[in-house]
């Protein structure tokens, strides 16, 4: 059945000489696998440029219930996100989110608030005309919320200045059992996790060996409540861009 969807795009991977598989995650299906036939030619190049991460595109899809790979038949865009397209720094940074989610949404059902979350991130990122070296940081951040793992903020400087990441909280120094941030990074944490949005965590100062560390906390954070290990591979070009 043909069915006319929103797709945020995560990760594509050639497929035979001339055919793409695109990973995506959907407004109506949740993350979903996608073929697209014969878009890898000379002819069709311009079209294949769509398929960048984190571009949003309206597709009209072949979707069959049990299949682990779809179709797509036809696809637009309203917009071509040419901040992030033609910005080396955002181009970078769209690289790892899509990673990221590729790696941590699972789900095959629809999430109306999470597909709302990612789809007004990617346009903040778009359109962001302050520093962008924060922004992967601050939606990493907010995407613990959106994924069920919401941190609780009792930050306090003296009385609770790490969080610990079993049990989601900040607590006091020599209490935790488990895991923790550091003191530094907790309560760079904490900054990310009270940001009213990307341009207020873009005046948050670090350099780029405390964002690599926060990266490396949220992560780890990431993977203990999702039981599993995550690696990436984009963080070290994101790092190296950002420097």
């Amino acid at each position: 059945m043909t069915h006319s969807v929103r797709l945020i795009v995560l990760l594509t991977i050639k497929y035979s000489d001339t055919s793409l598989l695109v990973y995506a995650y959907t407004n109506l299906f949740g993350r979903q696998t996608y073929i697209l036939r014969g878009i890898r030619t000379a002819k069709k190049h311009s079209a294949a440029a769509h398929f960048f991460p984190l571009h949003i595109l309206e597709a009209q899809v072949y979707h069959k219930t049990g299949a682990s790979i779809h179709h797509i038949k036809e696809f637009h865009t309203d917009n071509p996100l040419l901040g992030i397209r033609t910005h080396l720094h955002k181009s970078a940074i769209a690289l790892f989110l899509g990673e990221v989610l590729y790696k941590t949404i699972k789900e095959e059902e629809p999430n109306e608030t999470l597909f709302h979350f990612l789809t007004g991130a990617i346009f903040e990122l778009d359109l962001l005309t302050q520093v962008v070296a924060n922004f992967h940081l601050y939606f990493l951040a907010q995407l613990n919320i959106h994924l069920g793992f919401a941190p609780l903020i009792n930050f306090h400087p003296q009385h609770a200045p790490v969080f610990d990441i079993q049990k989601g909280h900040f607590d006091s120094i020599g209490k935790s059992t488990g895991p923790i941030f550091s003191v530094e990074t907790s309560a760079l944490f904490y900054r990310l996790c009270t940001a009213s949005n990307a341009s207020e965590a873009a005046s948050i100062a670090m350099n780029g060996v405390q964002r690599r560390l926060i990266i490396d906390a949220i992560v780890q954070y990431l993977s203990f409540h999702l039981n599993t290990p995550l690696v990436f591979k984009s963080p070290e070009v994101l790092q190296q861009v950002l420097q």
